[in-house]
């Protein structure tokens, strides 16, 4: 892959010699990159992405998503910085920021357990009212406030969502 920097709006902060000066230690970089022969090589997997992957594992995934999108309407993932970033940066990667916007067959996803805001919260359950909710938890340790009081909320949701689904399957 060739990379091309467009230096319209830099020329006159970096010039040509500038560049010069550090050509031997961009190749270098280069080379040690591709090597994976650096400080941090057992971390550069994502070099093969898209051709060399677990499959399986994908596999189980893809699986995965498709019980999930048959089971509700509304998907959550709980958890704060990393626990949910990859998550929601994949998801925007690939389906864009506006997701939930569009009229789609698969369920909505939303984040929370990343803050402490009541009116995110109650908005968010709001949202979930009388509908088919999936809860994903990310969480090393489920004890980090954010995501810890998530669950718990959340955990209540599902299991008055689910007495009460029981209710009907005996009244009805």
């Amino acid at each position: 892959m060739v990379l091309k920097l467009k230096d319209t709006y830099l020329s006159d902060v970096i010039t040509e010699a500038d560049y010069k000066s550090i050509e031997g230690d961009i190749k270098r970089a280069h080379e040690t990159l591709y090597a994976k022969s650096g400080p941090g090589n057992d971390f550069l997997g994502w070099q093969d992405l898209p051709v060399n992957y677990d499959k399986e594992e994908f596999a189980r995934i893809q699986k995965a998503a498709k019980k999930i999108a048959g089971l509700c309407d509304v998907f959550v993932v709980i958890g704060i910085g990393g626990s949910y970033l990859g998550a929601r940066a994949a998801i925007e990667f690939c389906k864009g920021a506006n997701y939930n916007k569009l009229k789609k067959d698969t369920p909505d996803i939303y984040f929370t357990g990343n803050d402490i805001s009541a009116t995110n919260m109650s908005e968010l359950l709001e949202i979930c009212e009388g509908r088919d909710v999936c809860v994903n938890v990310n969480s090393k340790s489920g004890t980090t406030t954010e995501p810890a009081n998530a669950i718990r909320i959340f955990r209540e949701l599902l299991e008055r969502s689910t007495a009460r689904r029981a209710q009907r399957t005996v009244y009805s």
